[in-house]
């Protein structure tokens, strides 16, 4: 529902009775790609369906993805920070721009930065996600990234959680996956790589 009270808006949501990504994680560890994947799957189905209505979520993190116990079904939540923009791809909504270290892409701390429509923006923080779920450790900085790069991944992940992260995490935006389906396309690249 959304209402308006004492001169501003509130949208009103359902509460889901369960955990975050981010407190299973902290509760039990990292947890097996395979397990990851299936998370990841139902976080980028939302925010296909959220990027087609020319929206922006742009907190995307573990702690924005809850599970319910009930049925163990994935809801991507918080849109506090999302963008609305029309059709020519140009901001409509005037929320402010907030940044969650090491989830948050370097172009969310430059101003103006998201003011044109790039599911690239949220597809960062989508990697970065699947990153924490596979190793346990916050990203590094979107700073760090660009001038260091990752840090090594853990060896028993596949080749395409490897690529999917890499590839959404790159630095600049245009070397990113520049929709949802692409990022997919990573992540279920499994074929074998021969060691080096």
């Amino acid at each position: 529902d959304v209402f308006e009270e004492n001169n501003t808006a509130y949208y009103v949501m359902e509460y889901i009775e369960g955990d975050s990504l981010s407190g299973i994680i902290k509760r039990n560890g990292p947890m097996g790609a395979e397990k990851a994947k299936e998370y990841i799957y139902c976080v980028a189905d939302a925010l296909a369906y959220v990027h087609n209505n020319n929206l922006l979520h742009l907190d995307v993190k573990p702690a924005n993805v809850m599970v319910r116990s009930a049925d163990n079904h994935v809801v991507l939540i918080d849109f506090g920070l999302s963008k609305q923009y029309d059709n020519a791809g140009e901001q409509t909504s005037s929320t402010p721009v907030g940044i969650s270290h090491g989830y948050a892409p370097m172009e969310q701390y430059q101003q103006g930065g998201v003011k044109e429509f790039s599911p690239s923006t949220d597809i960062y923080g989508l990697g970065a996600t699947l990153y924490y779920l596979v190793t346990g450790l916050v990203p590094p900085h979107a700073t760090d990234v660009g001038e260091e790069g990752l840090p090594k991944l853990p060896d028993h992940l596949s080749h395409g959680v490897c690529q999917a992260i890499i590839g959404s995490m790159q630095y600049w935006r245009k070397d990113r996956p520049q929709s949802v389906k692409e990022f997919l396309k990573l992540l279920d690249d499994d074929k074998i790589v021969a060691p080096v």
